[in-house]
């Protein structure tokens, strides 16, 4: 399996397995992963901003599809470093009503997204490293 199979499939492995789990306790609810993910646009003022870190996820799995490594890094560089604007956050909407309700913490769910993001970025960072010391050693 090639390198960049691998970083995507363990990048999207941990995205999914955030989602069934419990990203965010508020005061007496709790928040899925799930439920942030497709809520979480919903929301943007503010902290609200980490929620961009999803569709900047994907887009730099698809540039990593196209071997466009450099641009995949840059762009899951950024989405990791939105995923920690969401400690910014004060409260959340947690109904259709729009009632919000102080955060008190964060669930695996969360930390899982911040994985998947750390490793689409490292996993690019490793085949760009790797690509050069190959380079180096057979030049032509």
């Amino acid at each position: 399996m090639k390198k960049s199979n691998l970083i995507l499939l363990i990048c999207l492995a941990l995205y999914i397995a955030s989602l069934p789990f419990t990203a965010v306790y508020a005061k007496g609810h709790e928040m899925s992963g799930l439920a942030c993910a497709l809520l979480g646009w919903a929301e943007m003022e503010g902290g609200g901003i980490a929620w961009m870190a999803n569709p900047l996820l994907f887009i730099g799995a698809f540039f990593l599809l196209l071997k466009q490594v450099k641009i995949a890094a840059a762009l899951s560089l950024i989405a990791f470093g939105l995923t920690f604007c969401y400690l910014s956050v004060g409260e959340i909407t947690v109904n259709e009503a729009g009632h919000q309700f102080p955060i008190t913490g964060y669930g695996p769910g969360y930390f899982l997204w911040i994985a998947s993001c750390f490793t689409l970025f490292s996993g690019c960072i490793i085949l760009i490293v790797t690509s050069k010391k190959n380079k180096d050693q057979n030049p032509t």
